[in-house]
């Protein structure tokens, strides 16, 4: 599957995007718990990464990984006081982590980019402790090409997710709207 281009970075942190998907709103509604380790997969640019940091404050941890070391070089020339962030390139479905590492899995726009979606999570899943928990965000189903984000045939529904989820190895605890044009769907380690 392919991956968001590198050369159009600067479409992620582009200041209108914040009346659609604003990180500070995003993160709060997601309710990670300060003190958290927090793996963040696909974590591009750091759209999320430093609200993700803000939270976890001053004892947790985020590991930004992706899989496009641009995207790491672009992160890392934008992280000035944010001291709680570790930049980790990482392949598709392998992560630099331990087994059992990370609280919180904080996964946003990438899984309908993988080839290997169940294989992915699996590795997400291996890096999550014994209860941890899943979040994943993707972009709601909608056939207007105008909308942003990815071609309406490359989205997937919130059930597919959840099917996707399951077959990774988590149970379900709930799902939501996070923006107008994305949800969230939460799962934990069995």
């Amino acid at each position: 599957m392919p991956k968001f281009d590198v050369s159009k970075a600067s479409i992620l942190d582009e200041a209108k995007r914040l009346e659609w998907n604003n990180p500070a709103q995003i993160v709060a509604n997601v309710e990670i718990a300060p003190g958290s380790r927090v793996a963040e997969i696909g974590c591009g640019t750091g759209w999320f990464t430093y609200e993700i940091e803000k939270v976890v404050r001053p004892r947790g941890m985020v590991y930004a990984l992706d899989t496009q070391k641009a995207m790491l070089q672009i992160l890392e020339t934008k992280r000035q006081n944010y001291e709680r962030i570790l930049t980790l390139p990482c392949s598709e479905n392998e992560f630099d982590l331990d087994s059992g590492e990370v609280d919180v899995v904080f996964h946003a726009n990438v899984l309908h980019e993988c080839s290997e979606p169940v294989k992915h999570l699996e590795e997400a899943n291996r890096v999550l402790k014994n209860g941890g928990r899943l979040i994943v965000i993707e972009w709601k189903m909608d056939a207007d090409e105008s909308l942003p984000g990815p071609s309406p045939e490359s989205r997937l529904t919130a059930e597919r997710t959840s099917n996707i989820m399951e077959k990774a190895g988590f149970s379900i605890s709930s799902m939501r709207e996070v923006g107008p044009y994305h949800y969230a769907v939460f799962g934990f380690k069995k």
